[in-house]
């Protein structure tokens, strides 16, 4: 069955990420002398010594990856599945994805082994050229724009869920209203703390949601509490467009091997899921006695192990649901499901107290971003170039974020579905930082043109996975 067809996507993508980071280490790497421009002319005789931050073993550098993967788009994936993609191709899909992912990741560790740099912003600008590093900044600030809005929307959902439990009566403005009020009351006053030290123990609980989400959608998968139809007490409560529905019985063949353009969909919320890349250096400057090796080993468990949980994630929620599964999965389970009640709760909780840090990486990216564009405008007193000063100077830190929230808030309220969001972020974001930028860095490192085959193809699931994902939403 369909569950079986999940297990075996493991061995799989484990397969796959070796052979991918066996044929990136059998690359030739001379020393560079490209001849391009005087700051790129020899990369490997500029390399830098590196900083030496807390170590961390092999082991817990793979629990610290799959920790800082893996998130709310999780609760998407099924959604992908659903949007028209049958079995094998789905899974083929998500092995496929993770492998090409992991490999990405990978190669942006071995290009801060040859160069030394620490940063995915260091890499760009040792490598592609100082006066384009706002694009990184750019593709980071946008990374973390989407994230903080996808949370806001989530929280607005779980609050809305929970009032009606409680007996609050819900009407179409009930989520906006909790949006504002989170916002206002919680989400603005930890996004100005200064200091975000305290807010350290949220990873433990983001991974703790996670683990706990996936087991409650297994046991609701396996226990037929919403098989029946209406019989079922949990699916007569639900509306109907949240109620399982198989239009193509998954059993059959057309419901295994079905696949079309729509498959973008899916490959755009995995670009999402997946998304990290420019956390990669730290995790190689962070691994003790770091070499490409030991690097390969790490982000080959850590990737296997995200592939796994993520096709297992999206089959078990379309094997419950089927093509009504929502773009925020927890929609489709009863209030009245305590074990859903309870996995709201902790997503809201890790959501909660995880928004102040996309805060922090979005004010911080785009303070770059209009400090870099700044210094581009010639004319002194060029408003453009005063405005772009006034957002990067630290006195505007406050009306800064203040309005952010203002924008995340405004955008959450009005788009109801975060199915487009993590659509188009993903399709974008998810084709820049997953797939061109590592490989344009690794190209240029370590002289691999095959490497640049992975250029185009981020363009593509770029380019139509977000036309797929609007088309789709109309």
């Amino acid at each position: 069955g369909g569950v079986a067809m999940v297990r075996a996507s493991a061995a799989s993508v484990a397969l796959l990420l070796c052979a991918c980071v066996l044929a990136a280490q059998a690359e030739p790497r001379p020393a560079l002398a490209i001849a391009r421009k005087t700051p790129r002319a020899d990369l490997l005789s500029a390399k830098q010594p590196r900083p030496q931050p807390p170590q961390s073993s092999v082991t817990m550098t793979i629990v610290q990856i799959v920790n800082n993967v893996a998130g709310a788009g999780i609760l998407t994936l099924g959604a992908g599945m659903a949007a028209g993609v049958g079995w094998i191709p789905a899974v083929l899909i998500c092995v496929l994805v993770g492998a090409l992912s992991g490999y990405t990741f990978f190669l942006i560790g071995a290009a801060c082994d040859m160069t030394g740099e620490t940063s995915f912003k260091g890499l760009w600008s040792r490598t592609m050229g100082k006066e384009s590093t706002w694009l990184v900044d750019g593709s980071i600030t946008l990374v973390c724009l989407s994230a903080a809005i996808i949370y806001s929307g989530i929280l607005g959902d779980v609050a809305t869920s929970l009032l009606s439990l409680s007996g609050v009566t819900t009407t179409s403005s009930t989520r906006t209203l909790a949006i504002c009020a989170l916002t206002v009351a919680v989400l603005t006053p930890l996004s100005l703390l200064k200091d975000l030290s305290a807010l350290a123990f949220t990873s433990a609980i983001g991974c703790g949601a996670i683990l706990y989400t996936a087991l409650f959608v297994a046991v609701r998968a396996l226990d037929g509490s919403y098989h029946g139809g209406d019989a079922s007490a949990f699916v007569k409560s639900l509306p109907a467009h949240l109620k399982p529905s198989f239009h193509h019985t998954w059993s059959s063949a057309k419901g295994l091997m079905r696949l079309d353009a729509k498959a973008l969909v899916l490959i755009s919320n995995l670009g999402l899921a997946f998304i990290a890349h420019y956390n990669a250096p730290a995790f190689y400057s962070g691994l003790e006695d770091a070499t490409p090796g030991r690097f390969a080993i790490a982000v080959s468990i850590a990737f296997t192990i995200l592939t796994v949980l993520y096709t297992f994630m999206m089959g078990l929620a379309y094997a419950t649901f089927g093509s009504n599964t929502a773009s925020n999965l927890l929609h489709n389970y009863a209030e009245a499901d305590v074990l859903a009640v309870l996995g709201r709760v902790a997503t809201g909780a890790s959501i909660l107290f995880g928004f102040p840090l996309a805060m922090l990486g979005l004010r911080s990216s785009l303070s770059d971003m209009c400090s870099g564009l700044s210094t581009k405008i010639s004319n002194k007193d060029s408003p453009m170039r005063f405005a772009l000063v006034k957002v990067a100077s630290p006195e505007s830190r406050v009306p800064l974020v203040l309005s952010l929230l203002a924008l995340i808030t405004f955008v959450a309220c009005t788009l109801t579905d975060i199915g487009v969001i993590v659509g188009v972020s993903g399709a974008l974001l998810g084709a820049a930082v997953v797939y061109i930028f590592p490989a344009l860095i690794y190209a240029e490192v370590a002289s691999a043109s095959s490497v640049y085959a992975i250029v185009p193809l981020g363009a593509f699931f770029g380019i139509l996975g977000t036309y797929m994902t609007l088309t789709g939403s109309q």
